[in-house]
């Protein structure tokens, strides 16, 4: 069952449906955010790259996907690690940000900058406490080009994060439960019981030491062991995400990676292709709150 069906009445009732004039009003911010976003790595020389489906509405309509209720960007791993210092001293009055290697990471391995004062809480951040309107930062991680040095920290890295995600579910199975209570659900409850004996904001940290485990600067490939396809199908020559071109995004530039339309295709096929309606996934939330700003304005 999709969310947005659970949330016209097939679940406990918390989950809403986005508005039109909700989803315009979330999209504004994510603008807002990504325009300081676009403005630190401008001033700072650091460099992000649009991925998944912000990429795919830069290239398709020069924006965001209509129905889309979020905005994902990639950083290589070392201007990550700038930007977050940039944004927790200069712009922390605006701003939060997780980071994997926090104590508080909630068990997350995504980094996300926060936009303070609003709060958008979705089924993934229940267990949050700070759920303000957010844009992903996906860390671009250096690979060996030694082959074997490569496969062994790839197969950690994939093993460090199943453990995180089986963790994750058990910590929060009882949640969980009312979507998806199957096998492979008390299977992985399972696992997760059986890997409690740390935190799973340690586990988060050590996923993390293994997504970045790699300091070569140079080295030939690079990954986004966090995203959808993990450590080896997210493997990709550095200039493919390390270069990125510039494109026209919602009114202003923004970038994508290098040859972006095989990097997409390979990843979604014909992704220039709009999907139906009834495949148009729409996003539900247990709470959102823009706090003191205007609806679709800063």
């Amino acid at each position: 069952m999709r969310l947005q069906d659970i949330a016209k009445g097939g679940g406990d009732g918390r989950l809403t449906v986005l508005s039109e004039e909700e989803l315009k009003s979330l999209h504004a911010i994510l603008l807002e955010i990504l325009d300081d976003v676009h403005s630190i790595c401008a001033e700072n020389g650091l460099r992000y790259v649009l991925i998944g489906g912000s990429a795919i509405g830069a290239l398709r309509s020069g924006g965001i996907i209509p129905w889309d209720d979020d905005i994902d960007i990639a950083m290589p791993r070392a201007d990550f690690e700038t930007f977050t210092a940039i944004v927790r001293e200069r712009w922390s009055e605006k701003y939060s940000m997780l980071h994997p290697q926090d104590p508080d990471n909630f068990g997350r391995v995504i980094p996300k900058i926060r936009l303070r004062g609003t709060e958008y809480r979705t089924i993934l951040e229940q267990d949050l406490t700070d759920c303000g309107i957010f844009l992903d930062i996906y860390t671009i991680e250096n690979v060996p080009d030694n082959p074997i040095a490569r496969t062994f920290q790839g197969v950690m890295a994939m093993g460090m994060g199943f453990a995180l995600a089986c963790r994750r579910l058990y910590r929060g199975r009882e949640w969980f439960r009312q979507f998806d209570g199957g096998f492979t659900f008390k299977v992985k409850c399972a696992l997760g019981f059986c890997l409690s004996f740390a935190s799973y904001e340690t586990w988060a940290r050590w996923t993390d030491y293994w997504h970045s485990r790699c300091k070569n600067e140079n080295s030939n490939l690079v990954s986004i062991p966090s995203d959808v396809r993990h450590f080896f199908g997210e493997l990709n020559p550095r200039d493919v995400l390390c270069n990125p071109v510039e494109v026209p995004f919602e009114g202003r530039t923004s970038f994508v990676p290098t040859e972006a339309d095989s990097y997409l295709r390979s990843i979604y096929g014909d992704y220039m292709q709009i999907p139906p309606v009834e495949k148009q996934e729409r996003n539900c939330y247990l709470k959102f709150d823009l706090g003191d700003r205007r609806r679709g304005g800063n």
